[in-house]
């Protein structure tokens, strides 16, 4: 990890760099580090990174081990499939509501969205392409009308973002944008039962690469058997 400067935005630039870390293996599963440690890489206060650390704790990512440190947890399976099964039981029927209901304010949101993630596909600007990702689905949730599914989505999309779970090892950035085009283009005609159907494929489908790059085992990627099942949607 690289020495940083002290600035407003410490607490955010630690927490990128520690996850950085942890994703590219610097910062070892099962590992123990204490709070100087970290700091003293990075060149800063025990604060900044104590406040990033309880960030990733709050996430799964890390836990808080008395008098000892801090350990890096390892990502499990499980993980990933419980964050994808909310993700569905939130997102699908939310797709489905939007695309009747969505003002146009948010229709021209959306489309902006979209619009930034084509640009960012044709840049080959992967972190510029999930910004409005993010934006493409926020939008979405959020035209539902409810709240509360809002931020539950929100917390679940910081979490898949500190646990570092991305398909671009196994797919392009044009792969994923047609998955998004689907669900685009079922919201933008208005039919419900196709935009929940495609936001389903699409989490699903994520949902079994991230599992096949979890693992090492051929079988196991062979005989894995998703535990979300599409919905059925109704008026």
């Amino acid at each position: 990890m690289k020495p940083l400067s002290e600035d407003a935005s410490l607490t955010e630039r630690v927490f990128e760099q520690i996850r950085a870390a942890i994703i590219s293996g610097e910062l070892t599963p099962g590992s123990l580090y204490s709070v100087v440690e970290i700091a003293s890489q990075l060149g800063v206060s025990r604060t900044p990174v104590r406040e990033a650390l309880l960030q990733f704790a709050a996430n799964g990512m890390v836990r808080f081990e008395r008098s000892r440190g801090v350990r890096i947890l390892e990502l499990s399976v499980k993980d990933i499939e419980e964050i994808y099964s909310l993700r569905l039981l939130l997102e699908a029927p939310s797709a489905y509501r939007a695309a009747t209901e969505m003002s146009e304010r948010d229709r021209a949101a959306l489309k902006k969205a979209f619009d930034g993630m084509r640009k960012a596909c044709d840049a080959g600007d992967e972190s510029l392409f999930q910004r409005h990702d993010l934006v493409f689905h926020e939008t979405i949730v959020r035209a539902a009308g409810n709240e509360r599914v809002v931020q539950v989505v929100a917390n679940t999309r910081s979490q898949m973002h500190a646990l570092g779970l991305s398909t671009t090892k196994t797919r392009t950035l044009a792969d994923i944008l047609a998955v998004h085009e689907k669900i685009y283009t079922n919201i933008m005609a208005r039919d419900p039962a196709g935009a929940s159907d495609a936001v389903q494929d699409h989490l699903i489908g994520t949902l079994q690469m991230l599992v096949q790059q979890s693992t090492d085992d051929p079988a196991a990627v062979e005989n894995y058997q998703p535990p979300v099942r599409p919905l059925r949607m109704t008026p």
